[in-house]
């Protein structure tokens, strides 16, 4: 086959003849030159790349852009790689929706400590425990107790009963500055009895036994007025009761807060005017207006027990004091460091009752029960109730378990008052 029928050959097979014996004018050019570099002519592709318009002018171009260009027409020609399926994506997973948060056990403070560790530190070197809360409420002991100190903000109504656990004091100090913080210039809150320095039977209480529980005054409009003020309307600072009363369930393991229904309908009415959250609000509050449900599992933190509008009641979790107290207990029984506790009876004398009498039948002493009811002699009035002291071993709590705290699921956004805010003689109610 001649030279000239070879090249026809090949510009058939790429496309540029389109009959026999006839050239489309794109192609002449490149049949010539194909003719003229004879058997080591370029392949068919690249032919038909340099025949391109613009590209028959100058060579050294067409030298410089062929690679190039011939990798992009491989490309083109070339059939396209077998490629696997793309794998089919899935949508992402949806994160669960957040459980309500669980009790936990509380801390455990020198956990690391074995019992037979602990008990050589109840005999060598008790203080460097720390506080403890032994036993419960009404019935325990306070060791390596904490005494509330004077404050720039507080006042000790009686410091000898003033002692507690170390975090009872910090949580008490922590919500009364909160206080102060949000109202610059407020009075003095008043801070009653804590518990003994020991702990133990605290008249006129049942609890107040091992440093948890505390009394404290209400903020009032008249800065001047006196220690268990009964509030009500015309005499409660509601805005800055309410402040402590939020520093408390939200800066402190608070455990309950006693305060009288009369009492909770100001301070709710007034943390609805700052624009909490109504439902967090019925969850932590005793009262609920009529017609209203209160909300399901949540036990309320402020309840309703009578005599409380002249005072708060407050009760908190310490974690580490408790659950400190609880391993140490078997250990400072057999010390000696904390001795039988009770409570107090109510007994109510009758016509020919005498204190001597009482006491033998309570097996107690004249002394004691003196000492419960502020008495300076033996005489007892018939048809009045008398609080007796009782004693009962230390019984061991179970494991602390330390609830979340019941935070509000938003700062307050207050609505325009359609009315001022009281204002009170000691500084303007925001």
């Amino acid at each position: 086959m001649g030279r000239r029928s070879l090249l026809l050959v090949l510009l058939w097979t790429v496309g540029c003849v389109s009959a026999p014996g006839s050239l489309p004018p794109k192609c002449r050019v490149a049949t010539t030159r194909a003719v003229e570099r004879g058997p080591n002519a370029p392949p068919a592709a690249s032919l038909a790349v340099e025949g391109a318009p613009g590209n028959q002018a100058k060579e050294p171009a067409v030298a410089k852009a062929a690679p190039r260009r011939t990798a992009l027409a491989a490309d083109a020609t070339s059939k396209p790689a077998a490629t696997k399926p793309a794998p089919t994506r899935r949508a992402p997973a949806k994160p669960a929706p957040a459980k309500p948060a669980l009790a936990k056990p509380a801390p455990a403070p020198l956990s690391k400590l074995s019992d037979a560790e602990l008990q050589r530190k109840v005999i060598a070197d008790l203080p460097s425990l720390g506080s403890m809360s032994v036993g419960h409420t009404n019935a325990g002991a306070l060791v390596n107790g904490v005494r509330m100190k004077k404050g720039k903000h507080w006042k000790l109504v009686d410091p000898n009963n003033a002692w507690g656990t170390q975090e009872t004091v910090d949580y008490l100090a922590r919500a009364i500055e909160q206080v102060h913080k949000k109202y610059p210039n407020s009075q003095k809150v008043h801070i009653g009895h804590i518990s003994a320095k020991h702990g133990g039977a605290l008249s006129p209480h049942r609890s107040h036994q091992s440093g948890r529980d505390v009394d404290m005054s209400y903020f009032y409009r008249n800065p001047k007025d006196r220690w268990y003020r009964r509030a009500n309307a015309k005499t409660l600072d509601a805005a800055r009761s309410w402040a402590l009363v939020r520093a408390l369930l939200s800066e402190t393991d608070v455990h309950l807060i006693l305060i009288n229904t009369s009492v909770q309908k100001l301070l709710k009415a007034r943390a609805l005017l700052e624009g909490e959250d109504p439902a967090w609000l019925d969850s932590v509050f005793q009262y609920v207006a009529p017609g209203q449900a209160r909300p399901p599992k949540h036990a309320p933190i402020i309840r309703h027990v009578a005599g409380h509008d002249t005072h708060i009641h407050v009760r908190f979790f310490n974690p580490r004091a408790q659950e400190l107290g609880r391993r140490a207990l078997p250990f400072l029984a057999k010390t000696g460091a904390i001795k039988a506790s009770g409570g107090f009876k109510r007994y109510r004398a009758r016509k020919g009752d005498l204190l001597g009498r009482i006491a033998k039948r309570f097996k107690t002493s004249v002394k004691a029960i003196q000492a419960a009811n502020g008495l300076r002699n033996t005489r007892i009035r018939a048809g009045k109730t008398y609080l007796i002291p009782t004693k009962a071993a230390l019984r061991k709590p179970a494991k602390v378990w330390l609830p979340p705290r019941r935070r509000p699921p938003h700062p307050p956004r207050p609505k325009p008052p359609s009315t001022p805010p009281s204002n009170t003689p000691q500084s303007t109610t925001p």
